[in-house]
């Protein structure tokens, strides 16, 4: 799962809607680049700078929605979006948040 930054929101967008499935040159139409995990069975795109690699847990459809529980496996984050601490800093991360209200 990206954690898509502000300068990264269309192509996002793009990849929210296109299937790698009936769209074999996906990565190549967005100009972006994948390696593989070594933790989970999904592409890293290189260019984003937050990444969580998770495996799903659960799958839960109730009146409320549908929910996928996830445990993260591993954190792959850019250096220009960690604190002193190595930790990262949201204001560095300059994540796109979408709120529908």
């Amino acid at each position: 799962m990206s954690i898509v930054d502000i300068d990264h929101n269309e192509v996002a967008d793009f990849f929210g809607i296109a299937t790698g499935n009936k769209m074999k040159d996906k990565f190549e139409r967005s100009g972006l680049h994948a390696i593989k995990s070594s933790r989970i069975n999904a592409p890293i795109v290189q260019e984003f700078t937050l990444t969580l690699e998770c495996k799903v847990v659960e799958c839960q459809n109730t009146v409320y929605g549908f929910r996928v529980l996830g445990e993260i496996l591993n954190v792959l984050a850019d250096e220009k979006v960690l604190d002193e601490k190595g930790k990262v800093n949201p204001v560095k991360l300059k994540a796109f948040v979408f709120n529908q209200f």
